[in-house]
């Protein structure tokens, strides 16, 4: 496997990823991230009783948006993998940036099956999710921040000779 992950490190595709496209495959990477996580902020901070106004069954419709910024942040996540994978495997912070994005997911599902998708009992522009509900928010909101951290401080310590060609 060791041997695969450094053939593909090497590889001409992942020096095109890597000296040709990676500021578009970022750029695309960092609007997935907006979506997914940005309405992801916007669902936990409503359940946390911020825009009492907005009834929590409304956010309901922003959940396709979410998942599809989180079919790009696969897609462009996958690329950006490719760039450097022997690297990404022995990197702690690489496997903590998974653990959150999976306990993020997680989290959001939970949510989602118990506010998102029930009857009258959130209709009401105030009502007020439980106890449970308001930590599972705060787990979430952690997880995506604690994500996105592990995520920069990645790219700065992973890939800060990506996207420069040294020889010309």
């Amino acid at each position: 496997m060791e041997h695969l992950l450094l053939a593909q490190e090497h590889s001409a595709f992942a020096n095109w990823l890597s000296q040709g496209i990676y500021p578009p495959i970022l750029t695309l990477h960092s609007i997935g991230m907006a979506l997914l996580v940005g309405l992801q902020v916007v669902i936990n901070l409503r359940v946390l009783g911020f825009g009492r106004g907005l009834p929590i069954p409304a956010l309901r419709r922003f959940m396709k948006v979410v998942w599809i910024g989180f079919g790009v942040n696969a897609v462009t996540g996958t690329l950006l993998f490719l760039i450097a994978p022997y690297k990404l495997v022995h990197s702690t912070l690489f496997i903590l940036k998974l653990s959150l994005i999976a306990s993020g997911l997680i989290l959001g599902a939970v949510l989602n099956s118990s506010l998102l998708t029930v009857g009258d009992e959130y209709a009401q522009a105030n009502a007020n999710p439980s106890l449970r509900a308001k930590t599972l928010a705060v787990l979430s909101l952690t997880c995506w921040m604690a994500a996105i951290v592990t995520g920069r401080w990645l790219a700065y310590t992973t890939f800060g000779d990506i996207g420069f060609d040294t020889d010309g």
